[in-house]
């Protein structure tokens, strides 16, 4: 049968049942912008409460999922990081229970006090990384640019070497000095602050 020839209360009744079957709203543009920005914090959030980096991704990708199941909850202008980082430590303690008989699991109370002890360094993190980025714009371009090939997915220090004619030593010994620069840079810089 054809559309055209379906009646039009039964052509509506179709689609109030596929318009109540797919969600109302998404989150909201504001919300993805808070929650992208959030992504490193929350990978470095979960990696200091777990050990192996598989299961660090399995469980960002969880709380990625609840985040965006629940973003009709949270109010735009609170502290999102907070928020997120709570789903965050309750998703890790979830994922720990299933992994109960693992020797390596820790407890939820050691996992509570490392997750107090995070939330505790934010602020200084924040401003490290303020820092960092500030001392890593003085850097000079080739500088910069090693540091950039250095840190792309999959990059090794041959890779490197090959695309510049130099040697892996020299790549090695290059990218020493250029973290010990940012170090020195940093720790002078967080001194003055």
């Amino acid at each position: 049968m054809s559309e055209t020839a379906v009646s039009p209360s039964l052509r509506d009744c179709r689609r109030q049942k596929l318009d109540k079957q797919q969600p109302e709203t998404g989150p909201s543009d504001d919300f993805v912008r808070e929650l992208t920005r959030t992504q490193n914090r929350l990978y470095g959030f979960v990696r200091c409460l777990l050990f192996d980096p598989k299961d660090v991704d399995d469980v960002l990708q969880d709380v990625n999922v609840v985040l965006l199941r629940k973003s009709g909850e949270f109010e735009m202008g609170t502290n999102f990081w907070a928020w997120a980082s709570t789903v965050a430590r309750f998703q890790v303690l979830t994922y720990c229970k299933r992994l109960g008989r693992d020797r390596l699991v820790f407890d939820d109370s050691l996992l509570e006090l490392i997750a107090l002890d995070v939330k505790e360094m934010e602020s200084e993190i924040d401003d490290r990384m303020e820092v960092l980025q500030g001392c890593m714009e003085k850097l000079p371009t080739p500088q910069k640019q090693l540091l950039s090939m250095r840190y792309e997915p999959d990059s090794t220090l041959q890779m490197i070497a090959d695309s510049l004619g130099r040697t892996v030593g020299s790549v090695r010994q290059a990218l020493y000095r250029i973290r010990e620069s940012l170090l020195g840079c940093v720790q002078q810089n967080m001194k003055a602050s």
